[in-house]
């Protein structure tokens, strides 16, 4: 039995840019941001080195989100918060049916639904277009996909981390991106980078089978690039 994907939302177009143009005007803002965050987590003693390191991170969040609204790459997406609970007992050989059986499974929370719901309004803002939504079969990485983005391609060899390795590694077509939604460990094996709950990391794909991570991104870091539109 095949499992269903959801009927695919509209397309959103954006102007594009060079990446590196809009990366150098997003400066500023960041550095704003990055001195509240020394402020907050940097002795002083480590400050300048702190500050350094917090800069480039915020450039390299610039640069990947410049790159996702000119197309070509692919983000990888942690399911949003869920529900305590015992974990399921499923892998990319359960059924259709056992993974429709929410009743069986840590489901996103209200809090999850509403990150979920976020993070497509920020995408959809910056212009940012997904040809493909690949989900888990799971309850939580499925909502977490149709809530963000009206859509899903089940696929439950997402729990597999070869098989996120080949998507990671395949280039979308021109001007688009693929995302997966998933789990942390698939993603935590392939790059040793841990994602938390509603994180992104952004991919460049090689199309050889190999693929570079550009950023990690917390929910927080699109709402703020979604809020200066200005700048994209």
């Amino acid at each position: 039995m095949p499992f269903p994907a959801a009927t695919p939302a509209g397309d959103q177009t954006g102007t594009a840019r060079s990446v590196w143009e809009q990366a150098r005007q997003s400066v500023l803002p960041a550095c704003r941001r990055t001195v509240l965050r020394v402020l907050i987590g940097c002795l002083a003693v480590g400050a300048l080195t702190c500050a350094a390191a917090a800069i480039g991170n915020e450039l390299d969040e610039a640069h990947a989100i410049a790159s996702l609204r000119q197309g070509g790459y692919v983000v990888y997406l942690r399911h949003a918060d869920r529900h305590k609970g015992p974990k399921e007992k499923l892998d990319r050989f359960s059924s259709p049916a056992e993974f429709a059986d929410c009743s069986q499974q840590r489901n996103l929370n209200n809090r999850g639904r509403a990150q979920a719901w976020d993070i497509g309004v920020y995408m959809r803002r910056l212009g940012i277009v997904f040809d493909r939504v690949i989900a888990n079969a799971q309850c939580r990485t499925r909502d977490t996909a149709l809530l963000a983005f009206g859509r899903a391609d089940l696929e439950p060899r997402v729990y597999d981390p070869a098989f996120v390795a080949q998507v990671l590694s395949s280039k979308p077509p021109a001007g688009s991106n693929t995302i997966v939604i998933g789990n942390d460990f698939q993603f935590l094996e392939l790059t040793g980078i841990q994602l938390g709950r509603a994180d992104a990391a952004v991919i460049r794909p090689d199309g050889a089978g190999g693929f570079a991570v550009l950023a990690k991104l917390e929910l927080e870091d699109w709402r703020e690039a979604a809020d200066r539109p200005f700048l994209w």
